[in-house]
């Protein structure tokens, strides 16, 4: 939970971002660096460094890491570019997520699973109106513990889009039958934790995280509505015939797990399931 006792407010070193306001919406444009839109939560204290905007979050035996963003959006495209630790265990977690503050709450993630040598896994998973255990996972192409890459939510009052770089990996679109997440706010966060056993011995670990790229509707706790104008161009955003080769070839090569398909785990095939493209 947010609170003034935890905030504690990030080095700013770059501020690039464009602020305007039309017809009561308010539109969040480039990229924002840390302490321009972000403020860690929990555990160590994180470290800007390089002169740059590269936050380092740290985890080890007594504590992970974790920040929020300072505003909250209705809508938008979030991009993060993450530099996940060097680790032999799976246990360790960094994460990129949209939440929404409420009991039963919205939530998109990107999780990087710690693993000795490719390919690394990276889970994603959504919580819709409090339902959880939406995982679907890839074998990622890269090692993301050698190199930057962008990870990007677009988010739309009609489809949500899991991008990793420029590959879209996850489209769920909206349908009148199932819910959607188009009723509540959300905040960004971003997290190193650990998910189960580690290995002491190769802490600290460190996860790297650049300056984010925002391009969306910052709006109040109660005011998604104003967030779901065309106007805004992540609004009226679709796959182009690119990316929907790159998104069905994703699919066909690195889908390692999908909730959808687990008759184990959830015999009746769940309600939003058509809902993915």
């Amino acid at each position: 939970m947010r609170g003034s006792d935890q905030k504690i407010l990030l080095m700013v070193m770059v501020v690039v971002a464009v602020v305007a306001a039309a017809q009561g919406q308010e539109e969040t444009t480039g990229f924002v660096t840390w302490g321009n839109n972000y403020y860690q939560t929990w555990g160590h204290q994180a470290l800007v460094i390089n002169k740059t905007s590269e936050l380092q979050l740290t985890l080890d035996k007594n504590s992970g890491s974790g920040f929020e963003s300072q505003l909250i959006y209705g809508s938008g495209y979030f991009n993060v570019r993450i530099k996940a630790p060097q680790t032999t265990s799976t246990g360790v977690i960094t994460s990129f997520y949209l939440i929404s503050r409420s009991s039963r709450h919205d939530e998109l993630c990107f999780q990087i699973l710690g693993k000795n040598g490719p390919p690394y896994l990276l889970n994603t998973n959504m919580y819709l109106y409090g339902e959880g255990g939406k995982d679907q996972r890839f074998r990622l192409w890269f090692d993301p513990t050698k190199d930057y890459h962008s990870y990007s939510f677009l988010w739309n009052p009609n489809q949500l889009v899991f991008y990793v770089d420029d590959t879209p990996i996850r489209v769920y679109s909206k349908n009148p039958d199932v819910y959607y997440p188009s009723v509540q706010t959300m905040f960004l966060m971003g997290s190193v934790q650990n998910g189960s056993i580690i290995d002491p011995k190769q802490m600290p670990y460190i996860a790297k995280f650049q300056a984010s790229k925002i391009e969306g509707c910052k709006t109040e706790f109660m005011g998604i509505d104003k967030c779901t104008d065309p106007k805004f161009w992540w609004n009226r955003k679709q796959l182009s015939s690119k990316e929907k080769t790159l998104y069905l070839n994703a699919r066909k090569t690195y889908l390692d797990y999908d909730y959808c398909s687990d008759r184990q785990r959830y015999p009746k095939v769940p309600q939003e399931c058509g809902s993915y493209t």
